[in-house]
């Protein structure tokens, strides 16, 4: 596989062929793949599973759970939530757009059909399909997390995480442009160079800031490196108020984040030099040579919880990720001008990568200059949510979550949802609920998790949506893959 391809991958892929089958805004996959949760979770998630989500979570205390009542004649079936967990390759994506139905979402994901070599006909129809809409794009990919419970002293967890966020939201300009460049009706006039090549011209242009006013393109890629604990505050006969923090560190290897809004363009990049990106003739002091994946950059977050939970209730409050990340290698800014012409033809595919520079590189569209740093915000969320145990098989239970800055590639609205966890069985646990926001109608989540060995090994697969296995309406593709997971 080439580098071109694999540029494609990271953006779309990525998230998809890393599963041997983690991607709307960053969060959805940091905040919904969960192995044994699907509609919520920041009352209930616990051991390194709640980092990202509730660290209060981490003094939920080593209870014995039992699945068979006793007999005069036959003991109860009894397991013990164990005080040390540690899980390998969690790996979770998701991918979804207003703009595309499932076979060509599908397309997209995989690189093929309808995703490469574009027709005149396909440019048209794609140029309306994503006006005013978009595409989102998530992967979270856990390399390693370990947790540690007790019942006096609290918990401590960690965990290695790969976060991709991809967000690209078009106005009704900036699709007509992209999607057929030179051709768009905003190019009411044109010329021949002298190469022979045809370029498109505006007899009255427009700045960034007003052509492409709504429009938003953002890519982050770090890796996340959390430690956790969560302490009982107050603890009675059968409750216990909990409260925890989560420390980050993250290293960046991608950044991207061109916004036109209210009438302000702003547009900074900083990108590892593995993804050999063209920004014309601008220089920069903060280059990085090679074409090696380094990081450009490195931020710090915090993550506060608050959990009250008893014998059957629940109710826990979190905010995630309170930061920001400082980029200090192949740094580029860019700022408003105005669009007078262009030559290329619009995109022929969905490689973002390589397309993208038609148009902002050697002076296309973007003038860029280079700088020696730029920070942005964490995309930084509230959490709330209660659940209700009715027996020791069903649990009942209702998730919010809302944005609280526009960092990153946050929620654009809040997600609301409510499910509930079934156990049958001791070995399994089913879970699905309903939600909506953030530009989606409704969505079924789903999880399917086995527990085995009485309790030691879990397996497991989540999806933020079983509805778009069976619908093209507003489609979201995602998974969520607990390969290995032991108790003890």
């Amino acid at each position: 596989m080439n580098q071109t391809r694999l540029h494609v991958f990271v953006l779309l892929t990525l998230a998809f062929v890393s599963l041997p089958r983690n991607g709307m805004a960053q969060s959805d996959m940091l905040d919904h793949g969960r192995m044994g949760h699907a509609a919520f979770m920041t009352s209930t998630v616990s051991d390194y599973q709640c980092l990202s989500i509730n660290p209060a979570n981490l003094a939920f205390a080593p209870t014995l759970e039992y699945f068979t009542s006793s007999t005069p004649l036959e003991t109860g079936i009894e397991r013990i939530t164990r005080r040390f967990s540690i899980g390998f390759g969690q790996v979770g994506a998701s991918i979804r757009s207003d703009a595309l139905d499932k076979t060509k979402l599908l397309d997209l994901v995989l690189q093929r059909g309808s995703a490469v070599n574009f027709t005149r006909n396909d440019q048209i129809s794609l140029a309306q399909s994503f006006a005013d809409r978009g595409i989102r794009v998530n992967a979270d990919v856990m390399l390693v997390g370990v947790a540690y419970q007790t019942k006096k002293y609290g918990g401590i967890g960690f965990t290695v995480r790969e976060r991709i966020g991809a967000a690209f939201l078009l106005n009704e300009g900036a699709s007509d442009i992209i999607f057929r460049g030179r051709n768009a009706a905003y190019f009411d006039s044109s010329y021949t160079n002298w190469r022979g090549d045809t370029i498109g011209v505006a007899r009255r242009p427009q700045l960034f800031s007003q052509l492409f006013d709504g429009t938003r393109l953002s890519l982050s890629w770090s890796r996340e490196y959390a430690l956790g604990y969560g302490l009982p505050l107050v603890t009675g006969r059968d409750w216990r108020l909990c409260f925890g923090v989560t420390g980050k560190f993250l290293q960046s290897f991608a950044y991207l984040d061109a916004r036109a809004e209210n009438g302000v363009f702003s547009a900074s990049s900083a990108l590892s030099p593995w993804f050999t990106i063209n920004y014309g003739n601008a220089t920069t002091p903060s280059a990085i040579t090679g074409n090696n994946l380094v990081p450009v950059g490195e931020g710090y977050g915090v993550d506060l919880g608050l959990t009250y939970t008893s014998n059957t209730f629940a109710l826990g409050v979190s905010v995630i990720d309170i930061g920001q990340m400082e980029y200090n290698g192949n740094v580029f800014a860019a700022g408003d001008t105005l669009v007078n012409g262009l030559g290329t033809p619009g995109f022929a595919s969905y490689n973002f990568i390589d397309e993208a520079q038609k148009i902002t590189g050697d002076g296309n569209y973007f003038v860029w200059s280079g700088l020696m740093q730029t920070t942005s915000k964490l995309p930084t969320r509230l959490r709330v949510g209660g659940s209700y145990s009715v027996s020791r098989f069903f649990r009942f239970g209702f998730d919010v979550m809302a944005p609280l800055n526009d960092g990153g590639a946050n929620l654009s609205q809040a997600i609301v949802s409510t499910g509930v966890n079934y156990r049958p069985f001791s070995w399994l646990i089913i879970a699905s609920g309903v939600g909506t926001g953030d530009g989606m109608n409704v969505f079924i989540p789903g999880s399917l998790t086995f527990s085995l060995l009485g309790g030691f090994l879990e397996t497991g697969i989540t999806t933020m949506d079983i509805s778009s296995l069976f619908t093209d309406r507003l489609p979201v593709i995602s998974a969520h893959l607990g390969f290995l997971r032991l108790r003890m």
